[in-house]
């Protein structure tokens, strides 16, 4: 109870009885860019990695594998292996190829990543999750919100300069979105926001970042990702945008709309800072607004 009752006291409650709720383990993210993120465990094998496409728990983070680990949830334990990761499992602080863990123990993977195996009641863990929503991501479309993608653009940068890895960031402008407010109404715009963001987060690959990051502007990170790989994804992004109208809402009812957005994308360098590489990428969606919009600049870091 001591690890649950300090729980409660961080979120100024008082401690609940155990037997009002059912306990759920669950993994903390208690070190990396997804600090704070709570991730229930079911019973039976779950993996977990960097892949959406190979994991069944994605964790984002320098460092992780593809498949870096297989978590197994049994009645009475809890036992972890290593998949083949590049770098290594660590069960408290001591690497190991699999072992047992409890409640409160630590699982490291990586340089960067650390998970607390938890046991609390689900409704404090419903609440660490809404507590942390709010903090990362943007209410409206749901995507990451500006913080959280410069803190995963922070870790790209040092893991791109110290292994000499390929990563792309782009700067994504909805076009003429002010008349879309001023000649349908803000509910209008707003759903124009939350359509791009879905179909903008459907054509991206796992390992990829997408996020919200002002107005009608949204941010993207394309790990392992040289140019001109960045540039077939982006137009393929910006034809699905534009040959897909929008329903919106207006006060006489719903209209059918089309969209279009313009881009800038940037290679990272080895010696950027955040706001060069931003600059470079606000430069070159500048271009594109300016040569006819519904286009992607691209520009290199020597440029």
């Amino acid at each position: 109870m001591e690890d649950f009752e300090s729980t409660t006291e961080v979120l100024g409650f008082a401690p609940l009885q155990e037997t009002r709720e059912k306990k759920q383990l669950c993994l903390v993210v208690v070190s990396g860019t997804e600090k704070g993120a709570v991730f229930p465990l079911a019973e039976g094998a779950t993996t977990i990695g960097r892949s959406a496409q190979h994991a069944d728990l994605v964790v984002t983070g320098r460092g992780l594998s593809r498949t870096h680990a297989r978590i197994v949830v049994t009645d009475d334990l809890v036992k972890v292996e290593d998949l083949g990761s590049t770098n290594g499992l660590f069960i408290n602080g001591q690497k190991t190829l699999d072992g047992v863990m409890a409640a409160g123990d630590t699982l490291t993977l990586g340089p960067d990543v650390q998970l607390r195996l938890d046991a609390s009641v689900e409704s404090i863990q419903s609440l660490l999750q809404e507590l942390r929503r709010g903090a990362t991501q943007d209410s409206l479309t749901g995507l990451l919100n500006r913080r959280s993608f410069l803190d995963r653009l922070q870790e790209e940068m040092s893991a791109s300069a110290r292994h000499s890895l390929k990563a792309c960031v782009a700067m994504i402008d909805v076009d003429h979105f002010k008349s879309v407010n001023d000649t349908y109404g803000h509910p209008a715009g707003d759903a124009v926001l939350v359509g791009v963001a879905q179909r903008l987060n459907s054509g991206m690959r796992g390992e990829d970042t997408l996020a919200r990051f002002g107005g009608e502007e949204f941010a993207v990170l394309l790990r392992h990702t040289d140019l001109d790989g960045g540039l077939i994804l982006l137009d393929r992004l910006r034809e699905t945008v534009a040959n897909l109208p929008f329903d919106v809402p207006t006060p006489s009812g719903t209209e059918t709309i089309t969209v279009t957005f313009s881009a800038g994308l940037t290679l990272l360098a080895g010696k950027d800072t955040q706001k060069r590489v931003l600059e470079r990428a606000d430069v070159a969606l500048y271009e594109a607004k300016r040569t006819g919009r519904n286009r992607v600049i691209r520009r290199t870091g020597e440029e």
